[in-house]
């Protein structure tokens, strides 16, 4: 799968670099579209987004919980290929980008249906960029994206019964 992804790096310097850019920024433009949200909504976008900020929070902890349980070893390392982005050789599973980034999508869908569905699209991409560059496998950001939109799932769900 990971090969079947990374065989379009270095046919396209724009695809390369919009890649590139998503997988080092994309998280930036979540919190972009959140702001606007924030700002320009009512109660609801504000509750929203703040819940999305908690699932992440408590992603991002677990998440650093299961990486020192599990250590996966780069695909840049493991493989000796140079990345197209650079990264420190620290654990590939499961990918925080990924799983912060549903984690944001899945708590904004819940409140704010449309906006959260852009959102879950844009997760996506990170998601599907960060293999792109060669910092994670494909299961990194499976995993992770299920486990971001798990615990957002989860919460809302202890929030709002």
């Amino acid at each position: 799968m990971m090969r079947s992804i990374r065989r379009y790096v270095g046919r396209s310097q724009l695809l390369d670099r919009a890649m590139t850019h998503i997988a080092k920024y994309g998280p930036l433009w979540l919190f972009l579209v959140m702001g606007v949200v924030a700002v320009q909504g009512g109660k609801q976008e504000l509750v929203a987004v703040l819940l999305a900020l908690l699932a992440a929070t408590l992603t991002r902890g677990l998440n650093e919980l299961i990486g020192r349980l599990y250590f996966r070893t780069r695909p840049f390392v493991a493989e000796g290929f140079k990345p197209l982005l650079e990264h420190r050789p620290s654990a590939s599973f499961p990918s925080n980008h990924s799983a912060c980034g549903f984690a944001l999508a899945v708590s904004v869908w819940w409140l704010v249906p449309i906006v959260g569905a852009v959102m879950l699209i844009m997760a996506g991409i990170l998601a599907l960029s960060r293999v792109y560059v060669g910092l994670h496998y494909p299961s990194d950001v499976t995993l992770g994206a299920m486990l971001g939109a798990s615990v957002a799932l989860l919460l809302t769900k202890a929030i709002f019964p």
